[in-house]
């Protein structure tokens, strides 16, 4: 990596494409969207140039990246979830990654953002991993980029860190070669079953009505 302040990734799915677009902060606080899941992709691809899905996961581009921390020998923080699923997660990614360097991590329930602001200066970190869910990921990242002055990347991984505790790799070998990660979800997390039956059909209602009257 090279770049000389604070960088930001974030990925969009169907729940949080209404959640950000709703504060204008967040999305000129990120520096780079990718989008996460088929679904919103197929959607852009209706109308707009083709774009392929990009999320962080192990059917994605998790593993490489991580690989690339490890092998740079980047300092790495690690933050979200719960105590006990960050504690697991960060357990679970130096047994997969042996050489990763992660010289900090926490739960994401943060009541002084400031404070671990300080703490990744002071641990010199490179890359911090945040996985709060949207869009509470997305303000620690933007409102780090403006508290910080050592280049460091920020990029969000949603329910990574909650998934990797649970199993390593998290996804079933089927479910990812047929593409249905949102099934496997769907099964064994109630809040997403919620947010599909909720949320999705809104979506998609919204996002063809916005493009179709954009046109």
């Amino acid at each position: 990596m090279n770049f000389a302040k604070p960088v930001a990734i974030s990925f969009v799915n169907p729940f949080s494409y209404y959640e950000l677009q709703q504060r204008d902060d967040l999305v000129d606080g990120i520096d780079y969207f990718f989008s996460d899941g088929a679904l919103l992709c197929k959607l852009h691809n209706l109308f707009l140039p083709k774009i392929t899905r990009a999320s962080f996961d192990y059917s994605s581009i998790a593993g490489s990246f991580l690989q690339y921390v490890s092998e740079s020998k980047l300092n790495l923080a690690v933050i979200g979830a719960t105590e006990s699923e960050n504690s697991k997660a960060v357990e679970v990614l130096r047994q997969q990654y042996p050489n990763i360097n992660i010289c900090y991590h926490r739960n994401g329930y943060i009541k002084d953002a400031s404070a671990v602001y300080n703490e990744l200066e002071a641990h010199d970190i490179d890359v911090v991993l945040v996985g709060m869910g949207t869009p509470y990921q997305e303000a620690f990242c933007a409102n780090g980029k403006k508290a910080l002055a050592r280049p460091m990347l920020f990029i969000t991984c949603g329910g990574f860190l909650t998934q990797t505790s649970i199993k390593a790799d998290y996804y079933h070998p089927m479910i990812k070669k047929l593409g249905l990660r949102w099934l496997q979800r769907v099964v064994m997390h109630k809040h997403v079953r919620d947010r599909v039956i909720r949320q999705y059909p809104k979506f998609v209602v919204c996002y063809l009505y916005n493009m179709i009257t954009k046109r």
